[in-house]
């Protein structure tokens, strides 16, 4: 029996801001498939909790990054896609690193509510739509005898468009591919691949496009430069965006590691800028997440500081996901992936690419009321501060569904 190779992308954009410098930018040119060096990464612990699992793989793929952005959800719907298609003990590594056994049943729904929900049909706001769309796809070599089961769960489960193509043909088949993602992405990421290995037979593929604007704006003086201190305790001097919030507009988060804020995008969602109480480097995983969402409160006032962002990043994931309990998919003779075809498959490659861009209007990506009757004045509230002034951490969350559509981290903004 003929050992093949199918391969899965997640391919994703990020924020849009206007402004800052760029940090690990990646190749419009796309990602070479199959073709990359692999550094053998420790180990991480796997548990059923799928955030935990996805905030060490972020860990773990951004040492050494100046700024990085990573779409978990991105990731999760592409690796849901292939868990449609496991067996045996890949199926259940796949399980215990998603959190859950059924992930499609969770992506049927998710994506329906993200239509409905996070897509209003409001006129452009100062560059800004509302936008949250997330587009799963599966490309099949025309030659080769996937099952039609597998197929139909993907467009039923997951709404993925069906492409048959030939492989063989590379020059067609790398610009089908490419335009498909450059159109999903609103043209934020123009390409994910520019080559890939003779032996591939398929690619699965998801993006995440994010856009909107914020309920209230930032204000912003360009020539009112702060300093930011920089790891290494240089400095630079960069104006900061601010936004002097009421709890009704903004809250406030602390914990014993961290202090953070978080402001509400028009389109639903929110951004949680995260600052670590301790200087110098940090992981996400020590700044105790749960704990921080679970500290939100509205009894402050809240001055927001903050840089403007934009920047790329692109990541293949094999090893950290290898890492992360998921390395028998990437072994021809461990990999059980025969709920997609009868042949012998494995995963060649798992890559990520994100670009974020993000200003004092809102913010764009592709991988992220109360009234109170009566006429009493309110009783003046304690201020707290939250300047984003060294290296600090943020996310792009759907505080409702408790998902975190992007994770970040900014250290020479």
């Amino acid at each position: 029996m003929k050992k093949r190779i199918i391969s899965i992308l997640a391919a994703i954009l990020a924020l849009s801001m206007t402004g800052c410098s760029a940090g690990n930018n990646a190749s419009d040119d796309g990602i070479v498939i199959g073709k990359s060096k692999h550094t053998a990464l420790s180990p991480i612990e796997v548990t059923d909790d799928n955030v935990l699992n996805s905030i060490r793989v972020f860990d773990l793929i951004s040492t050494d990054m100046a700024n990085s952005m990573f779409s978990p959800l991105s990731l999760n719907m592409a690796l849901g896609m292939l868990a449609e298609g496991a067996e045996g003990s890949s199926k259940e590594a796949l399980a215990k690193y998603l959190g859950t056994d059924d992930y499609s049943a969770f992506a049927e729904s998710y994506m329906k509510l993200v239509e409905s929900k996070y897509n209003n049909k409001s006129k452009e706001d100062k560059g800004y739509n509302n936008a949250f769309k997330i587009a799963n796809s599966f490309w099949a070599d025309q030659g080769y005898p996937f099952k039609e089961d597998y197929k139909n769960a993907l467009v039923e489960k997951f709404g993925a468009e069906i492409n048959n193509v030939n492989f063989a043909d590379k020059s067609k088949t790398l610009d089908e591919i490419n335009s498909w993602v450059k159109e999903k992405t609103n043209k934020m990421i123009p390409s994910i691949l520019a080559d890939y290995r003779d032996d591939v037979v398929s690619v699965l593929i998801n993006t995440v496009y994010f856009e909107s604007g914020w309920v209230r704006e930032w204000s912003l003086d360009k020539n009112d430069k702060q300093t930011f201190t920089h790891f290494s305790g240089s400095t630079k001097e960069i104006p900061l965006m601010v936004k002097n919030g009421s709890s009704y507009y903004v809250s406030y988060f602390e914990n014993d590691m961290a202090t953070a804020f978080s402001c509400g995008y028009k389109n639903g969602t929110e951004f949680i800028g995260i600052l670590p109480k301790q200087t110098g480097d940090f992981t996400i995983e020590s700044l105790d997440i749960p704990s921080l969402l679970a500290s939100e409160t509205k009894d402050y006032d809240v001055i927001a500081r903050m840089p403007e962002l934009r920047f790329d990043s692109s990541f293949p994931l094999n090893n950290a996901l290898s890492a992360a309990g998921l390395s028998e998919l990437f072994n021809i003779e461990t990999a059980d992936l025969s709920g997609i075809s009868d042949e012998r498959l494995c995963v060649t490659e798992v890559l990520q690419k994100t670009r974020l861009e993000l200003d004092k209007d809102g913010t764009k990506a592709a991988a992220v009321t109360a009234i109170a009757p009566g006429n009493m004045m309110p009783m003046p509230k304690e201020k707290k501060e939250v300047t984003l002034d060294r290296p600090f951490a943020f996310m792009i969350y759907d505080s409702e569904e408790e998902q975190i559509v992007f994770l970040g981290k900014v250290t020479e903004p």
